[in-house]
């Protein structure tokens, strides 16, 4: 993406280039041969016919940044002031262009040699091009600071257009990525509804046996298996069943309490920071992303879990970390996923629920580093959801 807006930059100073070059070099000639306001030498349009078939070879290459480019275009400039096609003081500010839009196209040390080339060319310019007047070095030093400073506003204005282009490339991503998901989902009901009314039966049998009191150890570890199945199954059909449950106003740290208080019985020491938000949601559904978020950091966490609630930006974000042995990045996007854990009884459904919901509200969540050790698990929900 850093690459695509360089080469962005790029074109629109190639197109300006080409029109300049050949813009200046109509109204020269219109100027000098039919209405002889100005004398122009053939140097000089030589020059400008040179530079203008180069901008044009420039614009049908493809768009790869290079120094030389850049310092061409100083150096066709000074030829232009040779003859006085025109003064030092257009010369200075057409300077401003090559050394700003190399300082948006180019890296490391090339922009600086644009600068220095722009600046070394306009102390020459005022030196040796006019021995008639006295050298200015105020004006000289005046025009040199503003290339700098332009350079630098250049280079700020790079930075902060390619963190923009990083959180919209990384929105778009969150975006196709919901959509993958929005697919699992389908297929995951499919699935569940194919396996529910076998398991309804096997259920039924398990309890007629049992009631017969045979072998009640073996019974006692198939209705147990049954009904961990039958929980993954209510799972699964949660992560797959449409959000259209009735939503009501809740009160986002009360749940996260409510749930922390439910959690003591871990022996974790669970540590809360939030804000009061009323959000108009599904009050079991919000429940179960929290409480499979701190239920998951309290199972991996060797002794502390904090939690955070709090507005950032168009943003309500709750944050989940914890001091346990963190997950690898190469397992950050799988985490979400129906049926991938960690855990050796892990269904591997918590996670992938707290996503479903999550998306359904029109939010999104990731996992990253904790500085406590462990996992940080970063919860966003809209603000305009928030009353």
């Amino acid at each position: 993406m850093k690459r695509k807006l360089r080469e962005t930059f790029l074109t629109f100073y190639r197109i300006g280039r080409f029109t300049f070059s050949v813009g200046l070099l109509v109204v020269i000639f219109s100027l000098s041969s039919l209405y002889r306001v100005i004398p122009v030498d053939k140097f000089s349009l030589g020059v400008l016919g040179i530079y203008s078939a180069v901008s044009l070879v420039n614009l049908l290459l493809p768009n790869n940044p290079h120094l030389f480019e850049f310092l061409l275009d100083e150096l066709f400039l000074f030829l232009l002031i040779v003859k006085g096609a025109f003064s030092y003081t257009f010369f200075s500010i057409f300077l401003i262009f090559p050394v700003v839009f190399s300082g948006l196209t180019l890296r490391g040390y090339e922009k600086y040699a644009s600068l220095l080339l722009a600046i070394l060319l306009q102390f020459l310019s005022l030196l040796w091009l006019r021995p008639e007047e006295n050298f200015a070095p105020l004006q000289f030093a005046l025009n040199s600071t503003a290339l700098i400073l332009m350079l630098l506003v250049a280079d700020k204005l790079r930075l902060a257009s390619e963190k923009q282009e990083s959180y919209i490339e990384f929105l778009k991503e969150k975006k196709r990525e919901a959509e993958i998901y929005k697919k699992l989902y389908r297929i995951s009901a499919d699935l569940a509804h194919e396996i529910k009314n076998p398991l309804a039966s096997i259920k039924g049998a398990v309890e007629l046996l049992s009631e017969g009191r045979n072998d009640k150890k073996l019974l006692k570890i198939v209705k147990k298996e049954t009904e961990r199945l039958d929980k993954i199954l209510k799972d699964f059909l949660n992560l797959a069943r449409p959000s259209n449950r009735e939503k009501v106003k809740v009160d986002l740290k009360k749940v996260v309490e409510e749930v922390i208080e439910s959690l003591e019985s871990s022996g974790k020491e669970i540590e809360f920071k939030g804000e009061n938000f009323y959000i108009t949601i599904d009050p079991s559904s919000l429940r179960s992303v929290v409480e499979n978020l701190l239920r998951n950091a309290t199972q991996w966490a060797k002794s502390k879990v904090k939690v955070n609630l709090y507005k950032e930006g168009e943003w309500i974000t709750l944050s989940v970390e914890d001091d346990g042995p963190g997950i690898p990045y190469e397992d950050r996007f799988r985490v979400f996923e129906p049926f991938f854990s960690r855990r050796k009884n892990g269904s591997g459904l918590g996670l992938a629920l707290v996503k479903k919901i999550t998306i359904d509200f029109g939010g999104f969540v990731f996992v990253e580093d904790s500085p406590l050790g462990g996992a940080r698990f970063v919860l966003k929900i809209p603000l305009k959801e928030a009353k």
